[in-house]
Formats: C-alpha cells, structure tokens, sequence
C-alpha cells in the first residue's frame, strides 16, 4: 500500500520513466491509476515537472491527476484518473477504425492538444499506447480518447531536462525536427499526430521501420504513403500535418475545425429507415382496369338571398293576381258576347306566359 491510502493492483502499462498499476483508493472509494516513477534523485527534476506539468492541466481530453508523493524518499508516484478501457494500441491490434471514428478521435485528441500547446507544454510522445479509450455514451460513438503519460513532455522555450542532442520520443511517430535535434515545438506534436491518424485509417504504421538508426535516416528523406483509400479531404489533412517542413503544418485547433469539416462533408442526406412488411409487392401479373367513365357535371343551384326570393314571390303573386282577373274578364264576355281583350304589352318572358295561360281559359 503507498501511503496508507493506495494499495495497488495488477500492472496496466510500463515506460521508460516508470511503471503504472492500477490501484484502489481506500479513502474515497475509488479506482486509479497509479505510476510509481523508478531511478534515483537524478530523475527527481524530470518526475518534478511532469508533476507541475499536469497538475496545470484540466481538460476532457486529458487525464487528471489527483495526488502525487515526489519527497527524497522513495517511492516517488503520482495518483490519477483511471480510464476504464483499452489503449488505442490494444484496439487497432483488431484492425484499423471506420474514418468516422478516427474523425471523432482526431477531435478528441486536437482539443487536447490545443489546450497542451496553449499551457506552453509539447507531448512529444503521441502513440497509440498513450491514447486511452474510454466507451462513450454518445449513440453513433464508439469511444472518447484521452491522452496520457507526460513523462517526457518539454515546456516551450524552457531549459531541456534531457541531455543536449538525445532524440526523444518514439521512432515510429517521431518528427523530422527531433531527429535533427531541434528544440521541441507543438508542430512535432502534429506531426505525431498525423501519423497516429494514418495508422488508424489503415491499420499499419505509415513508416515500417522500428529501429532507431533506420526511422533516423527515413523520417529525414521520406513522406509517409497516404493511401488515396483514404479519400481526398483525409488525404489533404495529413499531408498538411506530416508535412516535413513545420511551418507548413496546422496547429492543433485548425486540425479540429478541419475534422469537423470532413465529418459535415461526409455526412450524406437523412434517410428513414421503411419496414420492409408495409410495402406491397408489386403484382406478378398485369391487371385490366375498366375505364371510368366520366360523370354527368352536376351544376349547383347558387343559394338565393333574402332580396331575390322577395322579388320572386312578388312576381308569383302578380301572375295569379292576373289570371285570376283575366279568367273573370272571360268568363263575363262570353256571357255578353264581348270579344276578349287582349294582353297588354310586358316585357317577355312574362308576357309569353299570360298569353298562354289566357289562351288556357279563353273558350
């Protein structure tokens, strides 16, 4: 148990500056992660500023520290949080991941960075066992990424803590400039990064070479292969981040908003999803339909207003009221023998319908 309070578990990684295990914190109740740092008070300087360095640090996308025990006796470790997953090495032993979970990632892991860059801070050790995976809970995620393991990582413009001239970093991510010995700078970490990207993508490293001597003379006379498989816009970003001239690389913050560009180019047209069993299959064979013969128009009588329907029952009064009258006339002559007036003249259609109904009545 170290310091009365963390009593460690099975060994989750090693590195050149130490060893991390998993362990339980007995006071809160808790699982961490605990790298117990190994050397000699000559290492004290080293383990001191990564100490600094990531208690400085609060990100999403960067491991917390919570504790560190760094006196003059040993053990000297540090206390952090424990990312329930695998590294991203462990997961690309499977084969390598769809260009959205990469995309995802590539978000992920440049926030991370820009935050490193903005501290002052260069990782100098991006690969894939550095990348912690944490499943995510957002649907269409597969997982978060962190970054770990600051063992190395230099402050911008400040005194190396390594030996003058001594490449630093891992062969198959390092960066031309660190092959040359230049002073650390966040595009190296871009580089890296390209790199990691690349190996993703396709599931093999974008340099084979594994020694020291080899990744050397390569990382200063070559550009890694990037498959067009890849597609354009993937192809475009990473020959902008593995380019061998630093200047020419994004930052961090550029590499983000250029992934969220790909992810909206990408993403095509909603679809709905249609259940097969609400559709009908078409007909095997050719059904004949009788023509539908067109109906008679129907016309609509308009509906008559109040002033229409007085003015035609006046009219139907008059008409009676005549008929009546000439009926009379009529009948008086025939009696006396006098010739039956005639009609006056009215405005037809009127004066149509008097005269028929006065031949009616007229013996």
């Amino acid at each position: 148990m170290l310091g009365g309070r963390y009593t460690l578990g099975p060994r989750l990684g090693e590195g050149g500056m130490g060893v991390v295990y998993r362990a339980q914190d007995r006071m809160l109740r808790r699982t961490v992660a605990v790298k117990v740092f190994r050397g000699g008070p000559a290492e004290s300087a080293r383990t001191a500023t990564e100490v600094h360095l990531l208690a400085g640090l609060n990100h999403p996308a960067l491991v917390t520290l919570y504790d560190a025990h760094m006196g003059e006796v040993a053990p000297r470790y540090l206390v952090m949080e424990y990312v329930d997953g695998p590294t991203l090495g462990e997961r690309l032993a499977r084969g390598p991941l769809s260009a959205d979970t990469v995309a995802g990632m590539a978000r992920d892991l440049g926030d991370a960075l820009h935050a490193v860059h903005a501290a002052g801070i260069v990782h100098r050790d991006i690969k894939p066992s550095n990348v912690l995976l944490r499943p995510s809970t957002v649907r269409g995620e597969e997982f978060h990424a962190k970054l770990a393991d600051f063992g190395i990582a230099h402050l911008i413009d400040s005194t190396r803590l390594t030996t003058p001239g001594l490449v630093v970093g891992s062969a198959a991510y390092l960066s031309p400039e660190q092959v040359s010995g230049a002073g650390p700078a966040p595009a190296a970490d871009i580089y890296a990064l390209g790199l990691l990207l690349i190996e993703c993508l396709t599931g093999r490293r974008a340099f084979a070479q594994t020694g020291l001597n080899e990744a050397l003379i390569v990382r200063l006379t070559q550009d890694p292969v990037i498959p067009t498989s890849v597609g354009n816009g993937w192809g475009a970003l990473l020959t902008k981040m593995t380019d061998r001239d630093p200047a020419k690389r994004p930052t961090a913050r550029e590499v983000v908003r250029a992934v969220a560009d790909l992810r909206y180019a990408d993403a095509g047209p909603e679809t709905v999803a249609v259940d097969p069993g609400v559709i009908e299959p078409e007909p095997s064979t050719t059904r004949v339909l009788r023509p539908i013969e067109p109906a008679e128009p129907v016309v609509e009588n308009p509906r008559l207003g109040p002033h229409m329907r007085w003015l035609l029952a006046f009219i139907a009064a008059t008409v009676i009221a005549i008929v009546a009258v000439v009926g009379l006339i009529v009948w008086n002559a025939a009696d006396l023998g006098v010739v039956a007036p005639s009609l006056p003249m009215l405005q037809e259609p009127m004066h149509s319908h008097l005269q028929q109904l006065l031949d009616a009545v007229t013996p």
